[in-house]
């Protein structure tokens, strides 16, 4: 069951990184950058929860309060890739 949890959140980041790489409108390099940031955000983001010990779990004083935070930071950096996507294709 956790393998096709893992697998379903690689999908949900993979696949607007693959979609901003595809885009033809733009140069090459502003494509791979593009990519990368929607690419690398969320685990910027996962990284950052894991770095705070509150976040980790490791808390000492309200630990259902960080245990929420923690589930809705989680869920936020699997809803940014595909808002970078959005905002990234959006027309000025």
């Amino acid at each position: 069951m956790r393998v096709l949890l893992v697998l379903i959140a690689f999908v949900m980041i993979a696949v607007p990184a693959l979609l901003m790489l595809a885009r033809e409108e733009l140069p090459r390099g502003r494509r791979i950058g593009r990519a990368l940031v929607v690419f690398l955000a969320p685990a910027i983001a996962l990284g950052f929860i894991h770095g705070v010990p509150e976040l980790d779990g490791r808390a000492l004083n309200n630990p259902y309060v960080w245990t929420m935070l923690r589930l809705v930071l989680t869920a936020l950096a699997l809803i940014l890739p595909w808002s970078l996507y959005v905002w990234f294709t959006a027309r000025r």
